[in-house]
Parts: C-alpha cells; structure tokens; sequence
C-alpha cells in the first residue's frame, strides 16, 4: 500500500515545506508516502472560483487509477479524532486496493463533482490555509502510524 497526498500548487513557505519534509521521511519508515504537486495552469487565478476548482479536478482525475482508493480532504468531510482518524486509515488500508490518494483542494476547494464521487474527511470544524493544511495533515498521517504501531508519540 502507498499513500499519496495530491495538492494544487506549490506550497510557498519554508517552514511548512521543512514540515512536510519531516513527516514525509518519518512516516515512511511504515508506509511509501509522497507529495504529488500539480502545477497551475498559466491565467488559473484569473478564473472565477468554480472554474478553478473545475480545472484542478480535471487534472487530479488524470492521475487517479481504478485500483485507487479516494479521500478528500474537505471541511465538510467526516471528522475524526486522531485514533479514529488511524483506525479508519489502517481500514483504508486493508481495502485490497493499491494506493490511498488524498486530495487536498486549493484556495476555494474541492469541484462538486469530486465530493459526489469519494468520501471526504474534515481535520476540523476550523477553516485552515490550504498550504497549511499539508503540514498539519502529514503530521496526521505520521501520527496515525505511531497509534496503529503502538509508538510512543500519541498521547491520550
């Protein structure tokens, strides 16, 4: 099983790319995880809201495989707390499929016809930077490791 955590966008601060890098080298001591960016299409910002959110679903659907299993990252997905959050993961997990795609949306979201088609996930009823939300979620998924593997990193 792989992970992969599709963004839109290139992550700008240092701080968080450092974060990322972390979580990304310690998690995968138990699982293959990456960071797949997809590059803005030239004038993307220039396009209102949902056209926006329409063209980065049309690119992530391009990289999405039948043997795929999706999540998306979305406020008014399910949410969890972080041993609920591992213990659906490790479900996800023993799905038989080959790889877990996260997808986090970019400024405004994630298009319509993504949240019809894949279950969804909320990390808070709060409303996080989109940037941001790739550090928090990756320390999520290193943490989600430590509770399935019984490390001590989780504290209850």
């Amino acid at each position: 099983m792989k992970i992969s955590i599709f963004v839109f966008g290139k992550t700008d601060s240092s701080y968080i790319n450092e974060g990322i890098s972390d979580f990304i080298k310690r998690t995968s001591y138990f699982c293959p995880i990456e960071f797949e960016y997809f590059t803005e299409p030239k004038n993307h910002g220039k396009l209102e809201p949902t056209e926006q959110m329409l063209n980065e679903a049309e690119l992530y659907l391009k990289k999405i495989y039948p043997d795929d299993f999706v999540v998306l990252l979305d406020e008014k997905g399910k949410t969890f707390t972080s041993a609920g959050f591992a213990k659906q993961l490790e479900q996800w997990m023993n799905s038989g499929k080959k790889r877990i795609v996260f997808i986090i949306g970019g400024a405004y979201g994630i298009h319509p016809t993504l949240k019809q088609k894949y279950a969804s996930v909320s990390l808070s009823d709060m409303t996080f930077n989109h940037q941001l939300v790739r550090l928090v979620f990756a320390e999520q998924i290193y943490r989600a490791f430590t509770i399935i593997k019984g490390l001590p990193y989780h504290n209850d």
